[in-house]
């Protein structure tokens, strides 16, 4: 790689001088937010008005969670005591690392695109348990997601084979989607959320239940669906829509570990990949994107943001380029190149 050293030096330095951000990373039109003191996780979309729309509830980052029962017992990562938690920058994303004295759990964030995109468009999720006690366990695992964006209009919840999910519901075996989404109404860039489900290198789970927030929430593990209900609990809520997934208790041995995979993300029809290459001509249409956001952005906040993303694009494809096999073409090298020389002439502005 010509240069890549003094290229990923230059570009850690720029990074070094920006003003002290939150846990919060952006990258194509993608933005996760780790809230480091309850362990929870938020992600909002880049849409054309250049504005970020969460694609989760964004009135407090705890109603979205995951849960894990070993044998017999619940745990919901970030309220159970005898866990410690970190969260921290990675070089592909970020992850939380929840720590006990039997059991060390990792929640690992990554960005991915979806074919066609020229930006990264969804987050890939690995949640890893592994067993560090002297005994053998049965682990299992449940996401809550705390959904809104349908909740506004007549389709709630579909998926890839059915249109509308307005009631409780229940999928599981052969009734379990390639996908399912959270749609906003009448939107022009079809926003919603997207979770793949049965997708090439997704984790399938053994269960999808869509119902209302706080009835899932108030289950411990286990919910039963009735088609009667909706997705409202008066007087507490009123059309207040949830999706649980559910992966069934497994086998987990002491010393071993298991790996649960998801893909979220804006909805695309096609779905979106758990991993994904971004080809040359994507990246240098990506960075022309989103240095033109900052150099067109209203105030010096909201430069620094587009210019951040910037660098965060950059740091992927460095990343992409270091794993075994892979490199930079001159043409993205020289892209990099120019892009860090206009980032840092612009970075005086930033404290005005």
């Amino acid at each position: 790689m010509r240069s890549g050293a003094g290229l990923l030096l230059a570009l850690l330095l720029f990074a070094v001088a920006l003003p002290s951000q939150a846990l919060e990373l952006s990258q194509g039109k993608i933005k996760l937010t780790l809230a480091e003191d309850v362990g929870r996780f938020s992600v909002s979309f880049l849409t054309a008005a250049g504005s970020y729309v969460p694609l989760l509830s964004p009135q407090d980052p705890r109603t979205t969670m995951v849960s894990v029962v070993l044998n017999t017992s619940i745990f919901r990562m970030g309220d159970s005591a005898g866990f410690s938690h970190t969260a921290e920058k990675t070089p592909t994303g970020a992850r939380f690392v929840w720590k006990s004295d039997f059991l060390t759990v990792t929640e690992s964030f990554s960005f991915v695109s979806s074919a066609g995109a020229t930006a990264a468009d969804g987050l890939r999720i690995d949640l890893t348990l592994r067993n560090t006690s002297r005994q053998d366990f049965t682990a299992g695992v449940r996401y809550l997601f705390d959904t809104w964006l349908g909740e506004g209009g007549p389709t709630p919840f579909a998926t890839d084979s059915v249109a509308s999910i307005t009631r409780e519901t229940t999928l599981a075996g052969r009734s379990l989607p390639r996908w399912w989404v959270s749609p906003r109404a009448a939107d022009a860039e079809q926003l919603g959320l997207q979770v793949m489900v049965t997708a090439e290198g997704i984790t399938k789970p053994d269960r999808i239940v869509f119902a209302n927030w706080k009835r899932l929430s108030d289950a411990a593990w286990g919910y039963d669906t009735s088609g009667s209900r909706d997705f409202s609990l008066l007087p507490y809520s009123k059309n207040d829509s949830a999706v649980a997934q559910y992966y069934d208790p497994r086998p987990l041995a002491q010393g071993s570990q298991f790996t649960v995979t998801l893909v979220i993300g804006k909805y695309n029809p096609a779905g979106l990949p758990a991993s994904s290459a971004m080809a040359s001509a994507d990246f240098a249409s990506s960075i022309q994107q989103l240095l033109a956001a900052g150099k067109n952005a209203a105030g010096a906040a909201a430069g620094l943001r587009a210019d951040l993303g910037t660098v965060d694009a950059i740091l992927s494809r460095v990343d992409s380029a270091l794993a075994p096999g892979a490199d930079i073409g001159e043409g993205d090298l020289s892209l990099m190149e120019s892009t860090i020389s206009d980032l840092k002439a612009r970075s005086s502005t930033y404290g005005k």
